[in-house]
């Protein structure tokens, strides 16, 4: 058994479980890979449980589920890569074949009953859909391959349907004893480890290989886009703006503290303690001709109450205008005099200058998280402080990003269906696509057709 990459394991039955120390770094819990800094070195923080080492996607193996949290926290970035999906899908999945030229590669849409049928069969579309949003998250996306159980009894062995797979239940996985570094299956369970269920409901499915598709009744695949130095996972290019994604979804949270807990303070009220010796006197000198005995009490709540009434005037709106006096004592001690009097200082709290700068930094924040994602600021709603997007503006950011943004997102989500349509349809030509309009300038259309009629 290699262990030069393990830290920790996990063994048992549908009854039990035991974690165990495989290599000799000491261990205080079972999670000793995760650390507190996220890093893109974690290729080899291999894991275990039971006869297989798990590829942590992510230092801490929550990768996928780090960019869900930080993105739907985020007021810009759902909107943006909601966007991208929805200009990828255009006006929907469709059956094509693909005609060179000299100049150009042309689609041609194309109805296939025999192949439409195959695809009416499962939802395909809600299949895609789902992939779409994986690409644009992390640029990868699992998908569980079905044989059909016909072959059993004779019939012509073919894929029954795909399923879309959430990608944080899904790991790259290869046996405990294997001599090589590569993932041979893909492994389906709760990879948070909590609970015994990790163990208990875990799946393990061989990866699908096109080459020789019916090798097993079921298996998985990994679509996804290369990342450089890391022949695994993909790394989504979003993980550089994580940092700047925290601070834009800060600033709704700061100015929300601000409102509710901040203590604005306006005035600071300068009492001279010789006012309440006098008035601790008076009080006393009342109780005494009452027959009352003093309590310190008493003039703890006359302070209260008096700050009270000084604060209704200075603070309540419905009392601008109104003024409160005060009277100054000047106290004679040899060669110094001494004042005893109110002083009520106004507080510049520059709450305008923090406001100011916290926009700042989330406008500055949200343009990088624009470049992050990859979508244009004219149509991704992220525009300069100040300045309206043109729809010239808009247009060409929209023309660039579908001539130049769409057909490696189009390749890796359809690249399983359009696998499956060469091996269940051999010698088709046809491929699945999406079906993207191009839109034009509002003079370049004739009157009759302009979105203003």
């Amino acid at each position: 058994m290699r262990d030069s990459y393990t830290l920790g394991g996990y063994i048992g039955d549908d009854t039990c479980a035991f974690s165990y120390e495989v290599s000799s770094n000491p261990r205080a819990e079972a999670d000793t890979y995760k650390f507190n800094k996220e890093e893109l070195d974690y290729a080899t923080n291999f894991y275990t449980i039971g006869d297989w080492r798990i590829m942590p996607y992510g230092t801490n193996d929550n990768l996928p589920l780090l960019i869900k949290n930080t993105t739907q926290e985020n007021s810009a970035a759902p909107g943006m890569l909601e966007k991208k999906t929805m200009m990828l899908w255009g006006k929907g999945p469709y059956l094509y074949k693909e005609t060179k030229t000299a100049e150009d590669i042309i689609k041609t849409p194309v109805d296939d009953e025999a192949i439409q049928a195959w695809l009416d069969t499962w939802d395909y579309e809600t299949y895609l859909f789902k992939c779409c949003v994986d690409y644009h998250h992390m640029e990868g996306a699992f998908t569980k391959v079905f044989k059909n159980r016909g072959a059993r009894i004779g019939q012509l062995e073919k894929i029954a349907k795909l399923e879309h797979k959430i990608m944080d239940n899904c790991r790259l996985a290869f046996p405990m004893l294997s001599n090589e570094i590569k993932p041979t299956h893909i492994i389906e369970t709760d990879h948070s480890r909590l609970t015994l269920s990790t163990i208990t409901n875990m799946k393990v499915y061989p990866i699908f290989n096109h080459r020789d598709p019916f090798k097993f009744p079921t298996s998985m695949a990994y679509a996804n886009q290369y990342s450089f130095g890391d022949e695994f996972y993909t790394n989504p290019p979003i993980f550089g703006s994580l940092e700047w994604l925290k601070r834009s979804t800060a600033t709704p949270i700061i100015f929300k503290a601000l409102s509710k807990n901040s203590i604005n303070i306006k005035y600071h009220v300068e009492s001279p303690q010789e006012f309440w010796d006098r008035e601790e006197a008076r009080i006393k000198e009342n109780c005494d001709k009452s027959g009352k005995e003093y309590d310190g009490q008493m003039i703890i709540d006359y302070r209260q109450e008096f700050m009270k009434q000084l604060l209704k005037v200075l603070a309540s709106e419905e009392n601008t205008g109104k003024v409160w006096h005060t009277r100054k004592i000047i106290e004679v001690q040899g060669n110094n005099i001494i004042e005893h009097g109110w002083k009520i200082t106004d507080i510049d709290q520059k709450i305008k200058d923090f406001v100011t700068s916290q926009i700042a930094i989330s406008q500055r924040a949200d343009r990088a998280v624009s470049a992050g994602i990859g979508l244009h600021g004219a149509i991704g709603n992220i525009a300069e402080a100040g300045k309206s997007d043109s729809g010239s503006e808009q247009l060409y950011a929209y023309q660039n990003y579908i001539n130049s943004g769409v057909e490696i997102p189009e390749l890796i989500v359809c690249k399983i269906i359009n696998q499956a349509i060469k091996i269940n349809f051999p010698g088709t030509k046809l491929k699945m696509g999406f079906h993207q309009t191009t839109t034009k300038r509002e003079q370049d259309v004739t009157p009759s057709k302009r979105t203003t009629n």
